[in-house]
């Protein structure tokens, strides 16, 4: 998801229940509303989070904003960003200057790269990433010399 999807989730966009885990983007960058599809098997950690968080929210209203912040105020997107510096300072990813080495969004990047690499649909990446044009999509289809490599070693692969 993009880091302006995350932060503008309601309480009522995560739907936890067993086997069909998932959470609803209403107001997506390009506009077309859809349901991101939470797999046990892919985020596992991601679903212990929000089981957590939503049990502490009990009783609030489905509009309530999930992500808040210390004031209870939605968590801005310079407030991620802040945090995030923090996050990658601590764990030594800065640069010489201290700034991140990376960005909230290539890890966005990185995850549709991966699924393109494990052999996934370019149809499926497009709809996990809310592309409305699939030629975004092939922007994320960085082949690796390897990858390349060992395609053309199995020719009866498709």
């Amino acid at each position: 998801m993009r880091v302006g999807e995350v932060l503008s989730l309601r309480l009522g966009d995560v739907t936890l229940d067993a086997g069909r885990e998932a959470l609803r983007v209403r107001e997506p960058k390009n506009g077309a509303e859809r349901t991101v599809v939470l797999g046990p098997t892919a985020t596992p950690r991601s679903l212990r989070g929000l089981r957590a968080l939503s049990r502490t929210m009990r009783g609030a209203p489905p509009h309530a904003i999930l992500f808040r912040s210390n004031r209870g105020t939605a968590v801005s997107y310079d407030a991620l960003h802040y945090q995030w510096a923090k996050l990658c300072a601590a764990a030594g990813l800065v640069d010489e200057a201290g700034a991140p080495r990376y960005t909230p969004h290539q890890l966005r990047h990185t995850r549709g790269s991966e699924l393109i690499a494990q052999g996934q649909r370019i149809e499926i990446v497009q709809r996990v990433l809310g592309h409305r044009d699939i030629r975004s999509t092939l922007g994320y289809a960085e082949l690796q010399e390897a990858q390349v490599r060992a395609a053309l070693e199995q020719p009866d692969r498709r």
